[in-house]
């Protein structure tokens, strides 16, 4: 099928194939000899992971329009269809790759002397071991429910987890087989254990095997003589539907809504294929899968996202060697950081820095005399949150504090209602966001007697994600900065406000026009024969708006590089459309996150920093913020970031997302560049204060 096309004549790839084209490089990343070998099977945890989630939202998102939606256009429901058509196409053909380079990456494990052993490859010491293993750890997480009880209702006893169906052959030929399933205790026990090492090897192996070997004692007394089981999963639709209940609050209506999650509709069933018809069949009548639901039969495992927990074994070399997250000495603990910040603009860039830096800020300013009032917004926090934690304390001290935290944060909704009634007990003030308007905004505001303080990122508020994922913070006394971030927050409490912000570029506001604004003046200046360029680090550009600005820009002589993460609808290098478009994307041991805008703007450049992609949803129906960046220090670290991504050779992929190709540009092994490495050197030095 020819893809679209925008502007009467330039491609546009759509964004749900063009996420399937990036999952895909996550495949490649795996194939790759010169990477460890265990961060290679992390690299298909995190494919299959991100494709759980990928059906559970978007192809979940894509079925109900093509299926459900009355009110959907025709034509919106057909290209729905063939967008779930063409995205099947393409699962079933990564689904072969995948299996095909997991079946590679345990032969080089075995040549690591780590070996995976089945049921049916124990020595009779280790079946001793995992019988043991079963009747001290697994037995009471067991519990076998048959597929014909009158009592068994799908809703209610199958979720979103892995199980085993269990094919039970009776003793007896005239009785008929049996079906039964078993819920797989990954949550409690993780999904391998280990057996001891011999003569110099060790050996592993997935509790599902361990379950399939100690069938006969699960079904001790029932008078069957043969077992087979065969693993299985569904994937559920994971929309929460908001009622339009004016009697209860949004925290209600929320927890009603993840209730009724776990209670989704089934929409994809992946198995093991050779699994008999006859139990595929049973599992596709209980699921109910319809004509343009998924159906994949793989290999004998599934649910790899637990590839990213392989045991190492305490052999080294299999994983990338550690880079501890650096404590930048220019921040000194000696003296107050907010005192630091009202001197001179901070930047810090995560994980390369330490989260310390921006928890001290929040610490300081719980215990702070100077400090009379805390504003912060809250998307996903940590599971044992020292952000949440400083905010309660700051509260106590008889601080004000307002948390403004998003309930519908995806997957993250009852963690985020756990925390705000934690808070709320404390006397922090929380504040939800209008239904109908995400706040995706990263962003604090801290009042001081001497003046105030802004802190305006890319990334969540979240210590454990900022060991994982590259985000940039600013920290800042600008006055309209901090002015205007102030009125962010007073316009997420009153959200029909009408607000001028003359510093930040504030979605769904005015971000879009003043974007255009930007684009505009370098197409103006390139058509003058000024500097003209366009230098973005995001994660997505899916925008059918702002995909045809950037190929206006392009024909009008602007150079434009992208260093782009994830989702990419943008086709470079296409004749009279992109030829001066260029885009990178990075997959590396950090997961690339930060936003950072850089125009040319006639050789007196403009930088900013958010927490917004070109997507849609993201200018138009969520909260979004970029900060202008002043510091002359800041600017030239933001540049060098930039361009380091656009320069990578080692871990970026020259994508064109015209056929999901994506090509590493390997000039020669001496040469290659990698920019996280390159980048943790450089604050490693600037720690040590050696030579830059």
């Amino acid at each position: 099928m020819p893809h679209r096309k925008i502007g009467g004549r330039c491609p546009y790839i759509p964004r749900d194939e063009s996420w399937m084209y990036f999952n895909r490089r996550l495949l490649i990343e795996a194939q790759r000899p010169d990477i460890p070998l265990l961060e290679r099977f992390n690299y298909l945890g995190i494919y299959s992971n991100n494709l759980d989630e990928f059906f559970r939202v978007r192809i979940a998102s894509l079925r109900r329009i093509a299926e459900y939606s009355s009110g959907a256009p025709d034509n919106e429901r057909l290209q729905a269809r063939s967008t779930l058509l063409k995205i099947g196409r393409l699962n079933r053909e990564y689904s072969t790759q995948f299996e095909q380079t997991l079946s590679q990456l345990i032969g080089e494990l075995d040549a690591a002397h780590i070996h995976i052993v089945n049921e049916h490859e124990l020595t009779h010491e280790q079946g001793d071991q995992v019988r043991r293993y079963y009747i001290n750890h697994l037995s009471g997480s067991t519990n076998p429910i048959f597929l014909n009880s009158a009592s068994f209702i799908p809703e209610q006893h199958l979720k979103e987890s892995l199980y085993l169906i269990v094919l039970l052959h009776p003793e007896e030929a005239n009785h008929t087989t049996e079906l039964a399933i078993i819920e797989i205790p990954t949550r409690e026990h993780g999904r391998f254990i280990r057996l001891p090492d011999r003569a110099g090897e060790s050996f592993l192996m997935f509790i599902d095997d361990v379950l399939r070997y100690c069938l006969p004692y699960i079904f001790a007394g029932l008078k069957y003589s043969k077992y087979e089981a065969y693993t299985f999963k569904f994937t559920k639709d994971s929309e929460i539907e908001i009622e339009a209940d004016l009697r209860s609050s949004v925290i209600e209506k929320v927890s009603q809504g993840v209730k009724r999650r776990k209670r989704g509709e089934p929409i994809r069933l992946v198995y093991d294929a050779a699994m008999p018809e006859i139990a595929l069949d049973r599992l596709s009548e209980i699921a109910e899968l319809g004509g343009i639901d998924t159906r994949i039969g793989g290999g004998r495992y599934h649910n790899m996202r637990d590839l990213m927990h392989l045991p190492d074994c305490e052999r080294k070399g299999l994983r990338f060697s550690t880079q501890p997250p650096l404590q930048s000495g220019e921040l000194q603990y000696s003296t107050s950081i907010l005192h630091q910040i009202l001197k001179k603009d901070i930047g810090i860039h995560f994980p390369y820095e330490s989260f310390d830096h921006f928890l001290r800020v929040l610490r300081e300013a719980a215990i702070s005399p100077d400090v009379t009032e805390i504003r912060i917004s809250l998307y996903r926090v940590a599971q044992n949150s020292k952000v949440v934690k400083a905010l309660m304390a700051a509260a106590q001290n008889g601080k004000r504090v307002t948390a403004v935290v998003e309930l519908l944060a995806r997957f993250d909704e009852q963690s985020n209602i756990n925390w705000s009634k934690k808070m709320q007990d404390s006397g922090v003030n929380v504040v939800f966001g209008h239904e109908k308007l995400k706040i995706h905004s990263k962003m604090a505001h801290i009042m001081m007697r001497q003046g105030s303080i802004a802190c305006i990122g890319s990334g969540n508020m979240h210590e454990g994600t900022a060991k994982l994922y590259t985000d940039y913070m600013l920290l800042t006394a600008h006055k309209g900065i901090a002015a205007d971030v102030l009125r962010v927050f007073d316009f997420i409490e009153r959200p029909f406000l009408s607000v001028r912000f003359r510093e930040l570029l504030v979605a769904p506001n005015d971000m879009r026009r003043r974007l255009y604004y930007l684009i505009n003046r370098e197409i103006r200046n390139a058509q003058a024969g000024k500097e003209a360029y366009i230098k973005l680090k995001l994660n997505h550009i899916v925008d059918e708006r702002m995909v045809l600005k950037l190929y206006e820009a392009s024909e009008a002589g602007v150079d434009v590089q992208l260093c782009l993460r994830g989702n990419c609808s943008v086709v470079p290098g296409v004749e009279g459309c992109s030829s001066r478009i260029t885009i990178n994307g990075i997959i590396g041991r950090y997961l690339e996150h930060s936003r950072i805008y850089i125009f040319a703007n006639a050789g007196n450049p403009c930088y900013f920093v958010g927490s917004t992609d070109w997507m849609t949803r993201n200018l138009d129906k969520r909260i979004e913020v970029m900060a202008p960046i002043y510091d002359p220090d800041i600017q030239q670290e933001l540049r060098m970031i930039v361009e380091y991504g656009i320069a990578d050779t080692a871990q970026g992929y020259n994508v064109n997302t015209m056929e999901g190709r994506a090509k590493r540009e390997f000039i020669d092994p001496g040469e290659r560049f990698d920019s996280q490495r390159t980048l943790y050197e450089y604050y490693w030095r600037i720690v040590n204060k050696t030579n830059l």
